[in-house]
Order: C-alpha cells, then sequence, then structure tokens
C-alpha cells in the first residue's frame, strides 16, 4: 500500500499544496504511509529524484522539496512497505532514463511471482534490478513491451499506453489464482507523456475541459483525493472507474479509456 500523485501542466507550475498544504496531501497520507517517500520533476527534459528514509509528515526536506518545486511534470510517492525493505533502492518513483514509475498496490504470493515476472523482463533491463520490490519489477516489465513497441527515448503516446496495458494484463495472469488480485495502480511519465492506469485501488482525476485544439491546461493524477482543490481555479477531482487507463500526450491532449480488451 502506498500513495501517489502526479502531474502534467502547460506552463511550469507548483504543487505545494498537493504534496503538502492540502487537507489531505501526501504530507498528511503519509502518517499511514510512513516508510519514506519520493519527489520526481524534469528541468529541461532531465528528470530530477529526490528520495528520502523519513515519513513525509517529519521530514523538514520533504517541505522544502514540496515548496520548491515548479515544473511542467511532477511525480511524487510515499510508501507503506510491503514487498522490499525500507531501503533507497526500494523507494518510489524509479527512474531509467527519461522514465519515472510509481506504483500503489501490490502482487499476492510474491515469492512465487517473482521468477516468473522477472522472465518476462528483458534481459538487459533485468541486470539492472537495484531493489526487492514488485514495484520496480512491473516498472521493468512495463518498459520490455514498450521496447516492443518504440523507443522508450522517443515513445509516442499510444505505445505507451499499449505498453502499460500489457503490463497489467500479464502481471494478472502470472499473478491470479483462485480469489488473489494484483493490485496494478501504475503512474508512469517520460516529462512529455503521463500514464496511469486503476487495478485494485482507488484512483482520481483532475483537469479542466479541453479547449478547441483537444489540449487541456494540466492534467492530475492521485490515488487518493487530496481534498479541495488549490487556489487558482483547479478543478475538484472525480473518481476513475476500476481498470481506467489515463493517457496525456505530449500537448495534453487527454484521454480515458479501459484496461480490459474491447
Amino acid at each position: 500500500m502506498c500513495r501517489l500523485f502526479g502531474c502534467r501542466s502547460r506552463d511550469r507550475g507548483r504543487v505545494s499544496h498537493e504534496l503538502f498544504h492540502g487537507a489531505n496531501a501526501l504530507r498528511v497520507q503519509s502518517r499511514e504511509h510512513p516508510d519514506g517517500w519520493g519527489v520526481g520533476w524534469y528541468e529541461d527534459g532531465t528528470p530530477r529524484v529526490v528520495r528520502s528514509l523519513t515519513p513525509a509528515h517529519g521530514d523538514a526536506d520533504f517541505e522544502k522539496v514540496s515548496q520548491f518545486v515548479s515544473a511542467q511534470t511532477v511525480v511524487a510517492h510515499v510508501r507503506k512497505a510491503s514487498v522490499g525493505r525500507v531501503a533507497a533502492e526500494n523507494t518510489h518513483p524509479f527512474q531509467r532514463g527519461p522514465w519515472l514509475f510509481a506504483h500503489n498496490g501490490t502482487l499476492p504470493d510474491w515469492e512465487r511471482v517473482r521468477p516468473p515476472l522477472e522472465a518476462l523482463i528483458d534481459p538487459s533491463l533485468r541486470g539492472e534490478l537495484r531493489g526487492e520490490t514488485d514495484s520496480e519489477r512491473c516498472f521493468l516489465l512495463f518498459l520490455t513491451r514498450l521496447r516492443g513497441h518504440c523507443d522508450p527515448e522517443r515513445a509516442d503516446v499510444g505505445s505507451a499506453a499499449a505498453a502499460l496495458a500489457e503490463t497489467v494484463a500479464l502481471v494478472r495472469e502470472i499473478a491470479e489464482r483462485g480469489d488473489a488480485r494484483a493490485s496494478t495502480t501504475f503512474l508512469a511519465t517520460d516529462g512529455r507523456l503521463l500514464l496511469a492506469c486503476r487495478r485494485g485501488r482507488t484512483l482520481f482525476l483532475s483537469s479542466p475541459a479541453p479547449d478547441r485544439s483537444g489540449a487541456c491546461g494540466y492534467v492530475a493524477i492521485a490515488s487518493e483525493d487530496p481534498g479541495e482543490p488549490p487556489p487558482g481555479g483547479k478543478r475538484a477531482w472525480r473518481l476513475l472507474p476500476e481498470e481506467a487507463l489515463v493517457a496525456v500526450d505530449e500537448r495534453l491532449r487527454l484521454r480515458v479509456t479501459s484496461l480490459l480488451p474491447r
């Protein structure tokens, strides 16, 4: 169990309300998810990530980062450890190249699931495993599937959405036996694209109506309702349906579809 937040916006924006000041900001949520935090953002297309093993609600660095970050793309996460130690290498968001990835949920019967899941990861990526979590392995499986569609360094939104849906389907096939259910609520971005999906955990979205070109001024995703929107006219949060798949392209065109095959 964890909590996550992500946003893409046309202009550089601050996220201190969602991370720190809001009534149900990540700082507040970290009281029940105290096993470290991470914040990632992009500067001139390059990801920067800060992580800590201290609970966000008691960490002065979390407050500093929350106030400091102003970017078009931000990902944040607070962790409640289920698979893997409380350690830097197990702290979200994970990074490979331009991609950041965060997970809310867990895979059941992990010792059984781990070997066949790792076998699906491209060997060159498998050699880069740093931690013990199911989340990092899901991330590398996503990158493996993305490589099958396009160059991950220059991904298009259709390929990225397809890769995320394939990742969820493969994890489901491996992990679910009997009544077992894999919780695979994921968030991924390369700074230009933003992808998210809901399975087994709640997921909320905030975004204005699109303009004439179909683009939104911003799109924000959260695994738990952060409460009232911040000042400045941002829209209230709405709960997405189970199996929702969110895809935001480089022009901030938003599409919400389903993980389930048609």
